[in-house]
């Protein structure tokens, strides 16, 4: 049976909620952050050591108050788009929200409007990030990225690698990360790769682990469901007699006749069939298609278009010289794909990327750039122990997906440093209204706005963060909490990812804005956990 929590208590139980995921959050803010640790599911493995706010709110599944956990699972959401989204920021985020929610409580319980806050709330911050894109500056030498990466992730050998990986490859391509040795290093590799699934893997039997190479390719591009053998079959051999010695069909499903005939024709010597489907959302299957036609100068058959694999005339097959496959992976080395259409492509989905205000679809067209210019890196972890060699892998993702968009869209003077010199403006928008709703949208803002720095100095072990804020403000300058030195935080080399930066603002304040407004907590009986944030159930 459904339960009904009405205010007060649902504004208090939020409360709860917000700063108990906040609070688990805020410690890893900072280049001195402190580890949270995770008990392992089975007692006989190591913990999780995690230094990474969106990774810990992951981890976080419910509370043992029902309605504090409404509060909690509104801020983990938050924390994990900001995580997937920029890599870095989720303390940050976790500061500005807590800070917003709590004094906006207190406005609220004092006879203020919750959505007159909000849309002044969300006015303050639209002011807020403005001044901030002021502020952003670019970066380009290697110098300059292993600063910043350092910055991040506090790791200078971690730093140095990823310096030099960025400054070959540029800020589009793909980076895997894998474990594997005792030290840190890395490698380049040429070429494009997809992710995709192997309906059977047969291909591999008789072979030396799985990895396949493949010569003189015909490929098939399709978001076809095959289930016709015959079909197939005619195929197959049309490709055989032009040539060809494999034959790779990308589409969408495959009938267990035409797995059942992959297996069989993997005992051959002098042809190689191979089935692939797509991974992903549609939108991610429809942009892999597209690329790989374009690499090997293919043409995509459509069901919609009413296509089949035995009508395909051989302009429509693609072609590559050398290519590989893996359990789970293809790539590229060398193909037949136009350079001047590549290049075209690349020049749209550059367009596209800057313009695109979704998040999602930046991230698919930036994948789109990389694959299509070619080349990517393996980070090789390292450790001594399980525990290690997993804190490190976060740490790298974090690090690399910050960088990232440093690289393409600037950086911003570090140690939450830029948002306290949004104040000033902020504070000649507060002494210029005469709306007093306005004005206390603006003072909460005025307040969140000093709770990262605040919350970076408790977290350097600093007695007094009060007194440094003030002095910051005072001189406008920056403060090295290793050092604890006043410093140009810009020169000296501590710089934050301004994208990673004004995603935090937007997602922290409009964040707790929106939470600010609910009026009731609406229980269902036995309510499913959702293991991934972003899941709605």
């Amino acid at each position: 049976m459904s339960r009904l929590v009405f205010q007060p208590q649902a504004r208090q139980a939020l409360k709860r909620g917000i700063n108990t995921m906040a609070d688990a959050v805020l410690p890893t803010l900072g280049p001195n952050a402190r580890h949270v640790a995770l008990e392992h599911a089975i007692r006989t493995h190591s913990p999780e050591l995690l230094t990474d706010g969106g990774t810990i709110a992951r981890r976080l599944l419910q509370l043992p108050d029902p309605s504090a956990d409404v509060g909690a699972m509104l801020l983990r959401e938050t924390l994990w788009r900001q995580k997937t989204a920029y890599g870095d920021g989720s303390a940050t985020t976790a500061a500005l929200y807590q800070t917003v929610f709590e004094e906006g409580c207190r406005f609220i319980t004092a006879g203020g409007n919750a959505a007159l806050l909000r849309k002044h709330l969300e006015r303050g911050m639209k002011i807020i990030l403005q001044d901030l894109a002021k502020q952003v500056r670019t970066i380009d030498k290697p110098s300059e990225i292993e600063r910043l990466a350092s910055s991040i992730g506090g790791d200078p050998d971690i730093a140095k690698c990823l310096a030099d990986i960025f400054d070959v490859l540029g800020p589009h391509q793909p980076i895997e990360i894998r474990a594997g040795g005792r030290e840190l290093q890395h490698e380049f590799f040429l070429g494009s790769y997809w992710d995709a699934k192997l309906p059977s893997t047969a291909v591999f039997e008789g072979r030396r682990g799985t990895r396949l190479n493949l010569e003189n390719t015909a490929w098939i591009i399709s978001d076809l469901d095959l289930d016709d053998l015959t079909a197939l079959v005619k195929l197959a051999a049309d490709v055989y007699q032009n040539g060809f010695s494999s034959l790779v069909i990308m589409a969408k499903s495959f009938s267990e006749q035409i797995i059942a005939a992959q297996a069989a024709n993997s005992r051959m010597q002098d042809f190689t069939l191979i089935c692939l489907q797509p991974t992903g959302l549609v939108d991610e299957q429809q942009a892999a298609l597209e690329d790989l036609a374009l690499i090997t100068d293919g043409q995509i058959l459509r069901q919609a278009a009413g296509h089949q694999i035995d009508r395909a005339p051989a302009e429509s097959w693609g072609q590559s010289e050398l290519a590989w496959l893996d359990d789970g992976r293809f790539g590229i080395l060398a193909s037949q794909g136009q350079a001047a259409a590549i290049k075209r492509e690349i020049a749209s989905l550059e367009r596209r990327f800057t313009q695109s205000a979704d998040e999602r679809q930046a991230m698919i067209c930036r994948a789109r750039i990389g694959r299509l210019r070619g080349g990517s890196a393996v980070i090789w972890c390292g450790g001594s122990a399980e525990s290690e060699i997993r804190y490190q892998q976060t740490l790298i993702e974090r690090t690399v997906a910050a960088v990232r968009s440093a690289l393409l869209e600037g950086c911003l003077p570090g140690g939450a440093i830029s948002l306290l010199a949004c104040q000033p403006r902020l504070q000649a928008h507060i002494e210029a209204s005469r709306d007093p709703r306005e004005r206390a949208a603006g003072q909460i803002l005025m307040n969140a706005l000093a709770a990262p720095c605040k919350q970076l100095l408790v977290n350097a072990g600093h007695e007094s963060p009060s007194l440094i804020i003030h002095e910051l403000q005072t001189r406008g300058t920056g403060y090295d909490v290793q050092t604890s030195q006043f410093v140009e935080m810009a020169h000296h080399g501590a710089v934050d990812s301004a994208a990673a930066v004004m995603a935090a603002v937007r997602h922290g304040i409009s964040g707790a804005a929106l939470a600010l407004t609910v009026d009731v907590i609406l229980h269902r009986p036995n309510p499913p956990l959702a293991l991934n944030p972003d899941d709605q159930t």
